[in-house]
């Protein structure tokens, strides 16, 4: 079978530790992986990573594919959407990738941001549920509800489905109910939470994209000639601009509505595996024991008379007195103060924070690339601190500025240095001075991470002021970040 990671989201109800350029897909949530690679470890258990796909945001892709090498992921089995156009999209277009391979092999579709714990139960259902979809279903997965959750999608099991055990046929889809409809579902025992995890054939759905998605259906030949490979060390699939513009332009539809709510041969397996999709920050409250008082704190939390609350943070000390139902995120540069009620509402903020322009909506203090990340340690007008952290074997690309100089420091590691015609290297406290203009390139040789204090002077301080003329991850070669 083929396994299809979907990771296109954004994650905003998990503000502020997930930004719309470093999702909740690609942090760490619970345990020492982040959520894609917690979910290709489990779908390696299922099929050969020759085998395992993922469609994601251009802007995640390198990333995502530098999370995966260790888990041996073909880089070209990424597929790269220029913008995102919900479910239906990128598996309609993954479907048509799949269909040069094998039409009649059954591809599974997994949310890259879900946490199941019970893999063993887990396991036993995906190879059930790629039985019932060579019977030409589409076959969707249903967690047993234990709260009335309004932030999931329902599915009413109907008549159950001959020739199988424990599947059913699919009788309704509800979306996103009230707090009284979604009582009424995990009352009445029959309504399941929808896991958005899809079994089907390729030529299955493709028909069925066909038929009720025939505005998508008639692009997918024409988006799958303009796929090309990205240059450089992780060669993932984009598409050419024709190709953008194509996919820019088509319906932004889920696979739920699309298809799932319309089809007439959908099943549905009950699953009893330990699942969360981690939509919001009050899923913590599943992943993580609670101390007395109902709370769930991180280790520098100090706290006094508070209950049932979240606070979570990453270096300095929070300290609370008598609060009760909240959740406290902290981070370097954002801090969220939210009623646990309104959780959902997180993305609604972000939203906010968006359109005012700030950078919290967008990126963290320290950004990821590539090669490594930086840091900003601090910023003024005509001055910039980072630190540079490169891994490995890493290098960043050759550029130059036009509008800034920068002095480099080696904090450990050993640094190669390019500039302009020189290479040298330099060890820990040493430093050298970058010109407004000289062509330049830090690469790491040594087998630990090199970290370089970087100082910038100039007028204009943004990574908008990069040349680029040489990248070994295909980056562009021209003004870019």
């Amino acid at each position: 079978m083929f396994n299809v990671i979907l990771a296109g989201g954004s994650g905003t109800r998990f503000w502020p530790k997930s930004r719309e350029l470093f999702p909740k897909q690609l942090i760490r949530i619970v345990g020492s992986k982040t959520m894609v690679q917690a979910t290709a470890e489990r779908l390696l258990a299922l099929s050969p990573v020759e085998n395992l796909f993922l469609v994601t945001n251009e802007s995640h892709a390198l990333e995502t594919c530098r999370q995966l090498v260790p888990f041996g992921f073909h880089s070209e089995n990424l597929i790269a959407e220029p913008v995102a156009r919900n479910t239906a999209a990128a598996i309609g277009l993954a479907a048509r990738v799949l269909a040069e391979s094998d039409p009649q092999e059954v591809m599974g579709i997994y949310p890259a941001d879900h946490i199941i714990n019970n893999t063993e139960v887990f396991e036993r259902t995906v190879k059930k549920a790629v039985e019932v979809a060579r019977q030409g279903y589409l076959v969707t997965l249903g967690a047993q509800p234990h709260r009335p959750e309004t932030g999931y999608g329902y599915i009413k099991q109907g008549l159950p489905l001959s020739g199988f055990d424990q599947v059913f046929m699919a009788e309704r889809f509800t979306e996103k109910p009230d707090l009284i409809s979604a009582q009424r579902f995990v009352d009445d025992g029959n309504y399941f939470w929808n896991c958005g995890v899809f079994f089907w054939k390729v030529s299955t759905i493709l028909e069925h994209i066909r038929q009720l998605l025939p505005d998508l259906f008639e692009h997918l030949d024409n988006l799958y000639f303009h796929l090309v490979a990205q240059k450089g060390r992780y060669p993932f699939r984009l598409l050419d601009p024709e190709g953008a513009g194509i996919f820019e332009r088509l319906p932004n539809e889920s696979v739920d509505f699309g298809i799932m709510e319309k089809a007439e041969k959908v099943a549905m397996i009950p699953c009893s595996m330990e699942w969360n999709d981690v939509g919001s920050w009050t899923t913590l409250e599943d992943l993580y024991e609670k101390d007395e008082n109902g709370n769930v704190f991180s280790s520098n939390v100090v706290s006094l008379n508070s209950k049932g609350s979240i606070i979570q943070g990453e270096g300095r000390l929070i300290a609370t007195v008598g609060i009760e139902n909240m959740i406290i995120v902290d981070t370097p540069d954002a801090l969220l103060i939210c009623d646990k009620n309104q959780a959902q509402d997180v993305k609604k903020i972000v939203e906010t924070i968006k359109k005012e322009g700030k950078p919290q909506a967008t990126l963290h203090p320290t950004v990821h690339k590539p090669w490594g990340s930086y840091t900003v340690l601090e910023a003024g007008t005509e001055h910039l601190v980072k630190r540079i952290d490169v891994n490995p074997g890493e290098m960043l690309s050759l550029q130059s500025h036009e509008h800034r100089s920068e002095n480099w420091t080696v904090l450990s590691g050993t640094a190669r240095v390019q500039k302009d015609k020189e290479i040298l290297n330099l060890n820990k406290s040493e430093s050298i001075f970058i010109p407004k203009g000289s062509k330049h390139r830090i690469s790491n040789p040594g087998d630990s991470v090199l970290s370089i204090l970087e100082v910038q002077l100039g007028d204009i301080l943004k990574e908008e002021d990069i040349i680029r003329y040489e990248d070994a991850y295909g980056r562009p070669v021209k003004n870019s970040s």
